[in-house]
């Protein structure tokens, strides 16, 4: 079973490529652009819907964020595309681009592609899980002067807001903050005076960011776990 998450403004009517996939294969999920960077990672696959979500500028910008980010398919669908839409956002590191009159061929495509990437993961677990059983033991310490973090006896240089947020999560180890304290603790700033759908995006993406640092899986955190619908937790053991 794969996980599918679409990105789109609303939901779609069942008469769209959607309902083409096989539901015994495929569970879908609708996303919205505030939910991307909290639930990425638990998706096999993402296709962004340029015609209901975002337009050309916007579509780039999302490819561009999500491939540096992550490892998931990304497929672009499409009402109507330009044979240049489509180069471009192809170059950006999109895995495809169809129209809707290529649904058939881009459901195929999508498909063998979808179970390449499956044979490959499984040949990685075993690395995977013997590296998470070690995940608990790492040492970790906050080095204020360089704006890092030592873990396992390695330095880790983080960004200014990376460690702000670090140092907030571990002032509260163990207990749940919500995406309203972080934004105003790490950006100083008060949580209503900016759009909640952004203001969440920030702080989802900086969390992201630090995992890729922090966790040996990030897929599978042990040190910042989500608190669905409200924020984020710190739980290490190991802190200093």
């Amino acid at each position: 079973m794969y996980n599918i998450g679409i990105i789109q403004e609303k939901e779609q009517k069942a008469n769209t490529y959607s309902g083409n996939l096989n539901t015994k294969t495929y569970r879908l999920y609708s996303l919205k652009m505030e939910d991307i960077f909290k639930e990425a990672l638990k998706m096999d696959a993402l296709i962004i819907e340029e015609s209901t979500a975002v337009d050309l500028k916007e579509t780039c910008e999302l490819i561009l964020e999500l491939r540096r980010n992550f490892k998931s398919l990304i497929w672009i669908m499409c009402k109507r595309i330009s044979q240049t839409n489509k180069i471009v956002y192809l170059q950006l590191g999109a895995d495809g681009v169809s129209g809707e009159e290529e649904q058939e061929e881009a459901i195929l495509q999508f498909s063998n592609i979808l179970n390449r990437i499956k044979d490959e993961r499984e040949n990685l677990d075993e690395t995977v899980t013997n590296g998470q059983e070690n995940a608990n033991n790492r040492h970790l310490e906050l080095v204020q002067n360089n704006l890092s973090i030592i873990l396992a006896g390695k330095e880790i240089s983080l960004t200014r807001l990376e460690f702000q947020t670090i140092r907030f999560l571990l002032e509260h180890i163990g207990k749940a903050v919500t995406y309203e304290e972080l934004y105003k603790n790490v950006w100083q700033n008060d949580f209503s005076n900016e759009k909640k759908g952004t203001k969440q995006y920030r702080i989802s993406n900086l969390i992201f960011l630090l995992r890729k640092k922090l966790e040996i899986d990030p897929a599978q955190p042990s040190y910042i776990k989500t608190i669905r619908s409200k924020g984020y937790m710190f739980v290490d053991g190991n802190k200093v």
